[in-house]
């Protein structure tokens, strides 16, 4: 267990790490701010298709044919890391790229309090903390894979990667967090502190995660719910911010890099 919550809380820091640019920069261009966007999404992809969820199948074919306890166990895992998902996107209060049904981009809403002259740089630095807020809440699920992919075997391979791959996408999300605690004229110091002490769930969902999956039959259940919460997660919020700035190329580079990444990693632990 120590080797879990040493390995969460190591992941959850990382976002802090993202946010050391801005000791030096005030802000990031738009290309390469989308194109760190792409990678934690091509990260957080590869991490639960290739770990989490292939983890979960592992077994459900076996010599007697298919083992429809296991199978019906990942699918409901799934589908409710799905469900558990989208209920976050629907009651949590966070922005969303441009055009997206339900809320309104933190650009257009900027350009529009501008033109009405509403919001103040308080204002911004206040729905600022609110959305990181949100994303720390976020945090919960990564934690849980962690969690979960150090009980699937005994050399710790799978929660080894899923703590690097997510480290890596947090690191690309201090980004994320830290350039519009900058624009809103936080200081680079404080800005890094408030960016860290988001990666602080973490620990708690790993702590979580490794619980639940102690159970070896509730262990594809887990998996599969990591996997589809990121998954979800991936393509309602990341994907969308990253090709929603005329940077579509930068950003789809920015995913393909982050799988192989992924990839890689994957291979060298194996």
């Amino acid at each position: 267990m120590r080797e879990v919550l040493v390995a969460a809380a190591l992941t959850g820091l990382a976002t802090g790490v993202g946010a050391f640019p801005f000791f030096f920069v005030r802000k990031l261009p738009r290309r390469a701010y989308d194109g760190i966007l792409g990678l934690g999404a091509g990260l957080m992809l590869a991490a639960a298709t290739l770990g989490l969820l292939s983890e979960a199948l592992e077994g459900v074919r076996g010599a007697h044919g298919i083992d429809m306890a296991r199978l019906t166990r990942v699918v409901a895992g799934f589908v409710t890391g799905v469900a558990i998902a989208a209920l976050m996107d629907r009651f949590i209060p966070h922005s969303h790229a441009r055009g997206h049904r339900q809320h309104i981009s933190h650009e257009g809403h900027t350009h529009a309090a501008h033109e009405q002259g509403g919001h103040t740089p308080e204002d911004e630095l206040r729905r600022t903390y609110v959305v990181i807020g949100a994303l720390s809440i976020h945090r919960i699920p990564e934690g849980i894979a962690i969690g979960a992919g150090f009980v699937t075997s005994s050399d710790r391979r799978l929660g080894l990667l899923l703590a690097a791959a997510v480290a890596l996408q947090n690191v690309c999300e201090g980004v994320v967090m830290g350039a519009p605690l900058r624009a809103s004229g936080l200081s680079p110091l404080r800005g890094l502190l408030v960016v860290a002490l988001s990666g602080s769930a973490v620990p708690l969902g790993a702590l979580l995660g490794h619980t639940l999956s102690s159970a070896a039959t509730a262990l594809p259940f887990v998996l599969a719910l990591a996997g589809g919460t990121l998954i979800y997660v991936t393509s309602n919020e990341i994907i969308p911010e990253s090709h929603s700035h005329g940077n579509e190329a930068t950003a789809s580079a920015g995913v393909v890099s982050g799988f192989l990444l992924t990839m890689l990693l994957d291979a060298l632990l194996g």
